[in-house]
């Protein structure tokens, strides 16, 4: 195996790419592949899954794929410090993997038009493999992986990005991808399987602003992706708005040794200030919650269900299947708010803690909204009146997918919002300022910046 490198010269040129003759309307494909197939996607009662039984825990017969479990919580961090939930226990590392290749001297992406039950968009671009163990090891009985060779030991290929990083920490329990980005030379010859295709960077983030078209475990691995410039490429600045080129600037912006190192020690010092106390208990023993034939639910509604689902799709390994899913109430956003800084735009995170999370809390958007979870405004996150910022501040506004293999319609408006040099903005102990330089570092880390920072800074470029 080849050491990792950054490629971000490489990166920033496939950025530039628009259009593709290798696939020259991105939408369109899309819209071709989901034309194509067939999908009935049914909500069923939890008694009616095949092979699941509900009892201290929603397990399958044969204890693969994942678990639903209780979870008891005490922190001292946030408004609320003690509540119980189920959680998605799913302990095995899965594969999201991207495959680059040069065509004509721009890297090109090998995207699948992947239908997932949850997603309100059925077909969504995907990584070139998305698989559990599970999957991969083909305990459904289903077809191979495509590709998957290209991810695993042994492979002639060139790594471009490599990190294993956290997954929703509400709604999962030490969830942890391995998120993978490999180059194959130019002179290999990659077999485009049906629902492939290639597309540029610059096909994708098109793609990101229409919403709703990259699935979220796609935008994790594109948030690993570092930007440069080469000297004798095109200025940025001449084929994009300002924002993109100030987006840029602040990618390019070094962060000094010193920077990261007083950046990580702010952050270690979050990790070891708050407690959290997280234990799984019977679902039968979580207080406000039902769990009957039909689902798991909130006594008062709020939060989240679980549900059962039955699936058919015919572009998919498995042709029919049932499981349960994660339903959120509806209205969830997050947010990043930037602002020029000492003349470069810094973006303002916040270390926060989420149950699930491996290492107990990581850095997330300037705001994560979720209604279900709060029981008023007096539960409400800091900043939150800025998910109503004025037009002439906001740079981006979509709304995007949540895994819709485990969740069930869990659409999240992505905003972020530039804030004038002049305006002064008061921020808690736990919020901090950096560049898209300092939290593309973080995030090559691992366990550092959690998926919703990391899904809106796939956005952003």
């Amino acid at each position: 195996m080849q050491p990792e490198v950054n490629g971000a010269d490489d990166f920033l040129a496939s950025a530039l790419v628009q259009k593709s003759p290798l696939t020259p309307d991105a939408g369109a494909f899309l819209h071709e592949r989901e034309e194509s197939a067939s999908y009935d996607v049914e909500r069923i009662p939890l008694a009616a899954l095949p092979n699941w039984h509900l009892g201290d825990r929603l397990s399958r017969a044969d204890g693969k794929f994942f678990t639903v479990e209780g979870l008891s919580v005490r922190t001292d961090f946030g408004p609320v410090p003690q509540w119980s939930q189920p959680i998605i226990v799913q302990p095995e590392i899965g594969i999201l993997g991207i495959i680059a290749k040069r065509f004509d001297g721009v890297l090109h992406f090998l995207m699948q038009a992947k239908m997932e039950p949850g997603n309100t968009a059925f077909v969504q671009y995907a990584a070139t493999v998305q698989a559990t163990q599970s999957n991969y090891q083909r305990v459904h009985g289903g077809r191979a992986t495509p590709y998957l060779e290209y991810f695993l030991e042994g492979g002639r290929r060139r790594i471009l990005f490599d990190q294993l990083l956290s997954e929703h920490g509400f709604w999962y329990l030490n969830k942890r991808n391995r998120n993978m980005i490999v180059e194959v030379p130019e002179d290999e010859d990659v077999h485009v399987e049906d629902d492939f295709t290639w597309l540029t960077l610059g096909q994708l983030r098109h793609q990101l602003m229409l919403g709703n078209r990259v699935n979220m475990n796609a935008r994790t691995v594109l948030s690993g992706i570092a930007y440069g410039a080469a000297e004798d490429q095109p200025s940025y600045a001449e084929q994009t708005d300002g924002f993109h080129a100030e987006l840029l600037t602040s990618h390019r912006t070094p962060s000094s040794s010193a920077a990261l190192s007083a950046t990580l020690t702010w952050l270690f010092d979050q990790k070891a200030k708050s407690n959290l106390d997280v234990r799984r208990i019977s679902l039968r023993d979580m207080d406000e919650w039902i769990c009957d034939d039909d689902s798991i639910r909130h006594r008062d509604g709020r939060i989240f269900d679980i549900i059962g689902m039955s699936v058919q799709a015919t572009s998919r390994e498995v042709g029919t299947w049932w499981q349960p899913m994660l339903e959120p109430r509806p209205g969830n956003a997050v947010a990043l708010i930037c602002q020029r800084r000492d003349g470069v735009l810094h973006f303002l995170l916040q270390a926060t803690i989420q149950p699930g999370l491996t290492d107990r809390l990581e850095l997330g958007p300037t705001i994560q909204f979720s209604p279900g979870y709060h029981r008023g405004p007096q539960d409400f996150p800091p900043l939150t009146q800025y998910l109503d910022a004025p037009a002439a501040w906001t740079r981006l506004d979509t709304i995007q997918s949540e895994d819709g293999g485990r969740f069930s319609k869990a659409d999240t408006r992505h905003l972020v919002v530039e804030i004038p040099e002049d305006h002064a903005i008061e921020t808690p102990d736990n919020y901090r300022w950096i560049t898209l330089n300092m939290l593309n570092r973080l995030t090559r880390f691992g366990y550092h910046v959690n998926v919703e920072a990391r899904s809106l800074a796939a956005c952003l470029l």
